[in-house]
């Protein structure tokens, strides 16, 4: 049964924002949570109000005539669906990035790209009646933000269903002004995601080939191993936790799977939430694609854990610095307003290259717990060839009843090609944590 839910206080006013070239990303952002119980009513109310401080969610997606995209905030419904589930017998236990979509697919009711006339958000609940848990799938458009504006809006629905205030900053809707073009700074490397693009059909076909060719990775890592880890690493004050896990990622697969050199992974893109560095690109709360994609130098030593992982660093560190950035985001948005026009995608990258999305400063499970401490467990969908996604662990319902959770955990998800490369990586990883990575260098 499907219902539709408006703000309880309409602030839409029909106002409009035109969006950035880099907010065209033409798809939703799909997950699921799961909960021990939930009081749909309750949730009901709790969207209604939290729609109020959100009038971009209940606007639509316009284009004019010179192909100017904007989002008008229109104050519609949002629908919301409600079913009940006898067939499962309880949610099974899945890793965090499920790869078998049919797994996930039918608890989400998933947005599309239809301009004046689709939402924005769609929300399903699904109760499973053997043991009444509840599933509650969403679809967030990602033309309205990325993974920090997504989290933002959830936190915001926990806290109201628990009769908590949100979370400050509030919400901020309205897109940054961009600089001049630099057009030599569009010509480096580091805007290589961007230069290097493909026609729509055939990355459609690559990706289906490598699925074919492919097996999905799931890798768990502890918050002890994780320590361990960076403790290998020479002068590591700089060097973060998830820096080392990249890198030895990298390190895996170079040091395991490779003949050569020139096989070797050399550099890295690696996803980077470009928030907190300049209030005129970024305020505070700032809802949108507020993402970039730079490439790593070269790896000094490709066999090093600490060689790679400090070649990490210094990218993050250089993208730290304002002028870097408003060169790089106004470059990329041009870029990228380019080769959508063109017809052009770039999910493109180099064989000697790796990419990391990353969504480990996320604790999704406990952002969005709705009350429920430690007994949410988070699910999303997607896993491409070395295209590695990053979460934290989700919490654990051990025999005897009792939920934990081992906080600052990490699983790492990609896939693989099949066969002897897969067993041999496998093989590596499970020697390292056996000895505790005893001969990492």
């Amino acid at each position: 049964m499907t219902s539709y839910i408006d703000a309880s206080s309409p602030t839409g006013n029909g106002r409009r924002i035109q969006i950035l070239s880099t907010d065209l990303i033409f798809g939703g952002i799909d997950n699921v949570f799961i909960y021990p119980s939930l009081d749909v009513d309750r949730l009901r109310n709790a969207l209604s109000r939290t729609l109020s401080f959100w009038p971009i969610i209940t606007g639509r997606i316009l284009v004019d005539n010179d192909d100017q995209y904007f989002i008008k905030f229109t104050d519609n419904s949002i629908p919301f669906t409600y079913i009940e589930n006898d067939q499962l017998e309880q949610w099974p236990d899945l890793p965090v990035v499920v790869d078998d979509m049919t797994l996930i697919q039918p608890f989400i009711d998933s947005v599309q790209y239809k301009p004046e006339i689709e939402p924005l958000l769609r929300i399903k609940v699904t109760r499973l009646v053997r043991s009444n848990e509840y599933i509650l799938g969403t679809s967030f458009f990602h033309m309205v933000g990325d993974a920090y504006s997504t989290i933002h809006f959830h936190n915001d629905l926990s806290q109201i269903y628990q009769n908590l205030e949100p979370i400050l900053p509030r919400p901020v809707f309205e897109r940054h002004l961009l600089n001049k073009e630099d057009s030599k700074f569009s010509l480096l490397p580091v805007l290589k995601l961007y230069q290097n693009t493909g026609k729509r059909e055939d990355i459609l076909t690559r990706l289906g080939k490598e699925y074919a060719e492919t097996d999905p990775i799931n890798m768990s890592f502890s918050s002890k191993q994780l320590a361990k880890l960076h403790s290998l690493v020479e002068d590591n004050n700089e060097i973060t936790i998830h820096d080392v896990l990249c890198a030895y990622i990298i390190f895996l697969m170079n040091k395991h799977l490779f003949n050569s050199e020139d096989e070797y992974i050399h550099r890295t893109y690696m996803y980077i939430n470009y928030r907190d560095v300049s209030d005129s690109l970024t305020p505070k709360g700032y809802i949108a694609n507020a993402i970039m994609q730079p490439l790593s130098s070269d790896f000094p030593n490709p066999l090093s854990l600490s060689s790679i992982a400090k070649t990490i660093r210094q990218l993050i560190k250089t993208t730290r610095q304002e002028d870097f950035l408003q060169k790089w985001v106004t470059s990329a948005n041009i870029l990228m307003e380019k080769f959508i026009k063109d017809g052009q995608v770039n999910f493109v990258w180099d064989k000697d290259e790796a990419i990391f999305n990353s969504n480990y400063k996320y604790d999704w499970a406990d952002q969005v717990n709705f009350g429920m401490k430690n007994q949410c467990r988070f699910h999303t969908i997607g896993i491409y060839k070395y295209y590695f996604r990053i979460f934290q662990l989700n919490p654990i319902k051990e025999e005897n009843g009792n939920w934990i959770k081992d906080n600052g955990g990490a699983e790492v998800s990609f896939r693989i090609p099949k066969g002897e490369i897969k067993e041999k990586f496998l093989a590596a990883w499970n020697k390292d944590i056996q000895e505790n990575f005893l001969n990492i260098k």
